[in-house]
């Protein structure tokens, strides 16, 4: 699958002219082996990035707005980094474990639980989106079990409020 497929332009997702191709560590592949390079939904959009000492980055931008910047490699490594939902969506996000063992991820909620299908982007990272109006989120490996409660995003709007009103 090609990232124009996805409705990605280079720009958006790095690539040749983006200054985001491979790194020493392989972590940014500026092709598609290992994953994807970016992904996009009318929500949010994901994109692989350079971070810190050349290493791997997931930038996740919500409604148009930068939301999380995930750097793989840190001093802690996060199988969740974060979950959001909005109106009748939600999505989660975080590093793969070592050795790239599978990731499964539901959704869950009131007499409800959405299990999602799981994108690799790039060679560290993971995204995981449901239609669902979800409260929580549980990420599962063969070693490890990990849950969390969603936040809640709204888009901005241009409107200008007035204090006390």
């Amino acid at each position: 699958m090609t990232v124009m497929e996805w409705g990605l332009t280079e720009s958006t997702v790095g690539g040749p002219d983006g200054g985001r191709d491979a790194g020493p560590d392989g972590g940014l592949d500026g092709g598609l082996n290992g994953g994807l390079d970016g992904l996009a939904a009318d929500h949010y959009r994901v994109c692989l990035a350079r971070g810190i000492h050349g290493r791997a980055a997931l930038e996740v931008y919500v409604h148009d707005g930068l939301y999380d910047v995930a750097v793989a490699d840190g001093l802690l490594r996060a199988l969740l980094r974060g979950a959001v939902q909005g109106r009748g969506w939600a999505l989660a996000w975080g590093e793969l474990p070592p050795g790239g063992a599978a990731v499964r991820v539901s959704f869950t909620g009131r007499r409800l639980e959405v299990p999602a299908e799981v994108t690799l982007v790039g060679k560290r990272f993971w995204v995981a989106e449901a239609e669902a109006r979800a409260r929580s989120v549980v990420v599962t490996t063969p070693s490890e079990r990990v849950a969390a409660r969603l936040r809640t995003v709204r888009r901005r709007t241009d409107r200008v409020r007035r204090a006390g009103r």
